[in-house]
């Protein structure tokens, strides 16, 4: 037994598929794939699950698909299992780790497979588009055509006048995203741009551009959640899902100040209150960037940087986002978070992207929209 001999949620594997358009596959066909790589990877079988718990924002919109649990279930031939699917906008992932880590926490559960995935390559960008809106409330923004891209561009511009920083301070986050995922073999970017590539790029609303948005892809990613009893044979370094907490924002159009996140703050004042941790330049960190604006008020709300200033320290975070984040490693909505836990998991064990973390804790932040709810997901990473 670990610790001090209360129930603890540890991590025991996690899978990735590359993110892509995967006009080849069905999101069963994906969610499959990564399953049969988790179970495989600890010698378990579907019978031996407690329970599944599947992350999807959009399959009902765009595969027509409800109730994706037990389908997956039902593919997998097992029918004892526990089932449940979550959905939390672009936080689905984050909810569907916090679920499984109480179901072992509590002892309901020893063994919570999570899968996240999502099929957006379906239909038209435009058809895509229109569905990632709902992400906003419909009955007041999205019936009027606010996009999220515009509220992007909202908050860039007020964050450059009121802290006097230029085009080119908020795109270095671009930049440094894309170098990362030049490393990562499951990104759906993997290359570099240029510091003034965004010259030539597309405008979606100005001034926000193609490079400094996420790109459109399918993808699904896995992780077992296990209970002490199942690390008896773990390998030396271990991690353990220690925490997750959450918060919820106002809407933009009733907030005082764009260009802070208060759910991302209040998360963090929540997870700080509780244990002994504080987010630095140094740690482990991977932060939601469906904008580059909201990468770099992101690190601002954590207290990693002063306002207005955290474009001037992300060269200084050698462990920040080392998949690429949203913006190059891709944005597969309900897998997200599951990318991000797949690269900090394999970053604080055996390694990723060509680095190994040896700190002891790292944060996942998750949010939908600009910061409509903010969740942060800590780590701890465990060395018998």
């Amino acid at each position: 037994m670990w610790g001090d001999g209360m129930l603890k949620a540890y991590i025991a594997s996690v899978e990735m598929l590359k993110i892509d358009r995967h006009y080849d596959k069905s999101y069963v066909d994906m969610a499959l794939e990564v399953i049969d790589a988790v179970l495989n990877g600890v010698g378990l079988t579907p019978s031996e699950l407690d329970y599944i718990i599947v992350s999807t924002a959009f399959n009902s919109l765009l595969t027509h698909q409800v109730g994706s649990s037990y389908i997956l279930a039902q593919y997998l031939g097992v029918k004892n299992v526990n089932v449940a699917s979550v959905e939390a906008g672009e936080a689905s992932g984050a909810a569907a780790l916090d679920y499984a880590a109480s179901l072992v926490k509590s002892g309901k559960a020893s063994k919570v497979l999570v899968v996240g995935f999502e099929k957006m390559s379906e239909y038209p960008s435009w058809i895509v588009n229109r569905e990632y809106s709902k992400i906003l409330n419909y009955m007041v923004e999205g019936i009027k055509g606010v996009t999220p891209p515009d509220y992007a561009a909202i908050i860039m511009k007020e964050y450059m006048s009121k802290y006097n920083v230029t085009r080119e301070d908020v795109f270095k986050w671009s930049v440094k995203m894309h170098e990362n995922a030049s490393k990562n073999p499951y990104a759906q970017l993997p290359f570099k741009i240029s510091k003034d590539s965004y010259v030539k790029s597309l405008v979606m609303s100005d001034p926000i551009t193609m490079h400094d948005s996420f790109p459109v892809g399918d993808g699904a990613a896995a992780a077992l959640i296990v209970g002490d009893g199942f690390t008896n044979n773990a390998p030396k370094e271990l991690v353990e899902l220690v925490d997750v907490e959450s918060s919820v924002n106002l809407p933009l159009y009733l907030r005082e100040d764009l260009t802070v996140f208060e759910a991302t703050a209040k998360s963090l004042s929540k997870l700080t209150s509780k244990h002994r941790v504080s987010v630095t330049k140094d740690m482990a960190l991977n932060v939601y960037d469906t904008y580059n604006i909201y990468g770099l008020i992101t690190l601002e709300s954590l207290g990693v940087a002063e306002r207005g200033k955290a474009h001037e320290v992300i060269d200084e975070m050698p462990y920040l986002n080392v998949g690429g984040g949203l913006k190059a490693r891709g944005h597969p909505v309900g897998a997200t978070p599951l990318y991000q836990l797949g690269e900090l998991y394999k970053l604080m064990t055996e390694g990723f992207a060509g680095m190994k973390y040896d700190g002891e804790y790292g944060i996942i932040h998750s949010m939908s929209g600009p910061d409509n709810t903010s969740w942060l997901v800590l780590l701890r990473r465990c060395v018998r």
